[in-house]
């Protein structure tokens, strides 16, 4: 039997009047490299293959789930990079789904033995759709008649587009910082004749890694990992500011989400804990968001898993991994 919804108040100022459209977004960064910028694209040894998935707002009503698939390679004789990414983002009762596809490359030039930087370019479909059968007027389930749906079915129009990105990405022995331009063409994604466009978003990041070494022969070396990453997108701006610790093979992470050194923009988020283990080529983590902004009883935080595999094959050339926080 298919469960019906009645037509939800925010679908209603959806259909009236454009909405500022935002990206979905992960707390674990760098196991999506390949969503963070088209520069981490073949940004390891070999073939690397991840899955991730997202589920936000889990006590809210309707769904705010986000899933990734990727590929990458290193293409070390051609010092490039090439990269595949499949994301579905659900929103709402009424399974509001964006579909995107991208296409990634990126070239490692080496400025100096220590010094590399490394340009990528995104190239991207995406659609857009709603599942019409979730949907159900009050004025249908007294009447039995099914014109409120038709009529919003001939309102509305699944969408497709173009889109593409933009990234550099510097790195030097334990630094790293870099930055990426997303939604370039800025593309339409209302479903009626009004034009939305998502704005395009600009994300900065970096971070450092600091290693302590352990006085007993054959024993493993630990690391603090200090990131960062700042976005903004149309009217929004957000800060994430988090700390790993790293002791093979396992991986502790703490991330803040806000703007606290601006109050005008400041608006508590979440506070992110995240666990990581790396058994050889494999990897997972399993990160919780705890909701402190105002919805801190409503929400239910945010869950995410995230599974990574690298194979490693032998390379023409040797290469000199980024040294951000992997679990």
């Amino acid at each position: 039997m298919k469960q019906y919804f009645f037509l939800p108040i925010t679908f209603l100022i959806f259909l009236v009047r454009p909405l500022h459209a935002q990206d979905p977004q992960f707390t674990q960064f760098y196991s999506n490299p390949l969503y963070q910028a088209p520069s981490f694209a073949g940004a390891i040894e070999g073939y690397r293959a991840s899955l991730s998935y997202r589920d936000q707002w889990p006590s809210m009503p309707g769904k705010l789930t986000t899933a990734t698939f990727a590929l990458d390679y290193n293409l070390s004789a051609l010092n490039s990079g090439l990269g595949l990414i499949v994301m579905q983002d659900k929103i709402g009762s009424a399974a509001v789904t964006n579909m995107n596809v991208g296409f990634l490359y990126s070239y490692n030039v080496m400025i100096t033995r220590k010094i590399f930087f490394r340009p990528g370019l995104g190239f991207y479909y995406t659609q857009r759709s709603i599942d019409y059968d979730k949907l159900r007027f009050a004025s249908e389930m007294e009447s039995n008649n099914p014109g409120g749906l038709a009529l919003l079915e001939s309102e509305l129009n699944n969408t497709s587009a173009a889109d593409a990105s933009v990234s550099g990405l510097l790195f030097i022995s334990n630094f790293w910082v870099g930055f990426t331009a997303d939604h370039l063409i800025t593309p339409n994604v209302s479903f009626t004749d009004r034009v939305n466009r998502l704005p395009v978003k600009y994300t900065l990041y970096g971070g450092y890694r600091f290693y302590k070494v352990e006085r007993l022969i054959g024993t493993k070396r630990q690391s603090i990992t200090v990131v960062g990453t700042y976005k903004h997108q149309g009217v929004s701006d957000q800060l994430d500011v988090g700390l790993y610790w790293s002791y093979d093979p396992l991986m502790l992470g703490v991330w803040y989400r806000d703007l606290p050194f601006i109050k005008k923009y400041s608006r508590r988020d979440a506070l992110a804990l995240m666990i990581g283990y790396k058994y050889k080529d494999f990897s997972v983590g399993y990160s919780y968001d705890f909701t402190v902004s105002r919805l801190i009883t409503n929400t239910g935080g945010a869950h995410e898993i995230s599974l990574i595999y690298k194979f490693d094959i032998e390379q023409r050339k040797k290469f000199k991994p980024i040294p951000c926080p992997t679990h």
